[in-house]
């Protein structure tokens, strides 16, 4: 993950994660109605997050959990406030679990807790 964001930051824009997205990875967002079919629906949001902008993180971790990956992201860009997108939590650090087939990210799921993605 931190290679991926690395990658991000060099060409600041979102295009080398989307480049790991399988074509119908599937996105779901802390309710059960926000969610993201295929690889352009998440393209798309993700583009109209911040306006575009790649957000500042100044602390991300991430964990093996099971058959998962778990990824929390902090920065100043993630503070109190209206979210980017329906899909983010308002304020504060953002949580993701990511699984992965054949090499691919097919599901992303937002947690309001890093406890919560764990569990």
């Amino acid at each position: 993950m931190l290679a991926l964001w690395a990658e991000m930051s060099k060409s600041q824009t979102m295009a080398p994660l989307l480049e790991v997205l399988a074509e119908d990875v599937v996105w779901q967002g802390l309710l059960p109605e926000l969610a993201c079919h295929g690889r352009d629906e998440v393209a798309g949001v993700l583009g109209s997050a911040r306006g575009g902008r790649l957000p500042r993180v100044t602390r991300m971790e991430a964990e093996e959990a099971g058959d998962r990956v778990v990824v929390t992201v902090e920065g100043p860009d993630f503070g109190p406030g209206p979210a980017g997108t329906a899909l983010e939590p308002i304020g504060g650090p953002r949580t993701l679990a990511l699984w992965f087939g054949d090499g691919r990210v097919v599901r992303m799921e937002s947690f309001a807790t890093r406890q919560e993605a764990l569990g």
